[in-house]
């Protein structure tokens, strides 16, 4: 009963603080809640969006789940198209966003399953829809696990996430051994995730992301790239990679990385380099350039006087690259050439001397803006050289950069 009063009270207590940040809720998503909801359908926001709001950060989208299935979402929702053959989901754009529309799913029963495959029996349970209650059980994480209709002003919690929200603990739905088994990468995720909100990963779920983790290898690079994308996209990555470091992720996943924060000197002056990141210009959107700085990171402790062709011919960046970050080859590439690039920004007098369609041609080139914050970042150009190039810049290009 105390525990039944106390949700309660969250939930009126949460439901008054979303009614109170109807600004930050996007206005596309409210309008296509609202005809599913019109259509005689169930519908909310859930996920990260609204958690976010309730941690007081602005979320950067917001996902859709519903009770309509694909084909009735997609006759309801203007511009919306069905994806995945197995996993079927419905993606509704507007402008160059995209919502995500979900269809509730169950856990399918031993006798759905008898007849599947081993290899696919995950695929397959995908695809077997329910209802909001067991749809909330099969998310990761109980904070993940709430549902909002800003509509109606209704907060649904099935797993206790507003209590989790309101203790600052990241808890995972179910067994934490048997959900980190079932999928590894979640140990990433909720270590991104603490770090991201400041929660406190709960003591069962250390526990067992300490044990389990050599299970990370059994992970496909492409899923560890998007999640590394987000932790170098983190406020305080330098917490985020300490914790990975600690718990013996680092060692698994990145040993390059581990290498550098096993020895004390090189790890205070890397995660100096790596704090720096964020004060540079860097478009953290462009996975180019956010790969780019970090790689300017690792090279300014491993190989600050190589020469870029030097690092681009050593075993060792090539493996951080290919094996550990999953950086695609003409991400590794275009690194390397802005590398090559700064030497040319080095060379003020000579550009001066080119006529103006030259100097326009050098500023033109898609390798400018990244090698000019890369040569700031690095040290290569002064602060007299960055005035310098934005200046020329403006002048014949105009303001970006």
């Amino acid at each position: 009963m105390a525990s039944d009063h106390r949700q309660a009270q969250l939930i009126e207590l949460y439901s008054a603080k979303l009614s109170q940040v109807t600004q930050d809720i996007d206005a596309q998503a409210i309008q296509i809640l609202r005809r599913l909801k019109e259509a005689r359908f169930q519908a909310y926001l859930v996920g990260g969006g609204v958690r976010d709001l309730l941690v007081d950060m602005k979320p950067k989208d917001f996902d859709i789940a519903t009770s309509a299935l694909p084909n009735e979402v997609k006759k309801k929702v203007p511009y919306s198209f069905i994806i995945g053959r197995r996993f079927k989901l419905v993606h509704a754009r507007r402008g160059d966003q995209i919502y995500e529309i979900a269809t509730f799913r169950r856990s399918a029963t031993v006798e759905e399953l008898k007849t599947t495959e081993a290899e696919d029996r995950r695929l397959v349970e995908e695809n077997f829809f329910g209802n909001i209650e067991e749809d909330s059980f099969r998310r990761d994480f109980t904070i993940n696990s709430l549902y909002y209709d800003p509509l109606d002003k209704v907060i649904v919690d099935h797993c206790c996430g507003l209590q989790d929200i309101a203790s600052r603990t990241l808890k995972m739905i179910g067994e934490p051994k048997a959900r980190l088994s079932e999928d590894p990468v979640r140990i990433l995720r909720a270590v991104r995730l603490s770090q991201k909100l400041g929660f406190t990963i709960e003591t069962q779920l250390r526990t067992e992301i300490a044990q389990l983790k050599a299970q990370l290898v059994k992970t496909v690079l492409p899923r560890r790239r998007e999640e590394w994308l987000k932790f170098f996209r983190l406020k305080n990555i330098d917490l985020a990679l300490m914790e990975l470091f600690d718990l013996g992720v680092l060692e698994i996943l990145l040993p390059t990385f581990h290498q550098i924060f096993s020895d004390e000197e090189l790890r205070k002056e890397f995660l100096y380099h790596i704090r720096q990141i964020d004060f540079y210009g860097f478009d953290l959107a462009d996975p180019t350039e956010l790969l780019s700085a970090v790689l300017a990171s690792y090279a300014l402790v491993r190989a600050p006087h190589a020469r870029a062709s030097e690092l681009a011919d050593d075993a060792q960046f090539n493996a951080l690259c290919r094996d550990e970050l999953g950086v695609f080859k003409a991400e590794a590439a275009t690194f390397i050439q802005c590398l090559q690039f700064t030497g040319l920004l080095k060379k003020r007098d000579s550009y001066l001397k080119k006529g103006e369609r030259r100097q326009r041609s050098l500023l033109q080139h898609n390798n400018f803006l990244l090698a000019l914050r890369l040569g700031v970042f690095t040290g290569q150009l002064s602060a007299s050289d960055w005035i310098f190039w934005r200046t020329e810049w403006d002048k014949h290009l105009g303001p970006a950069v």
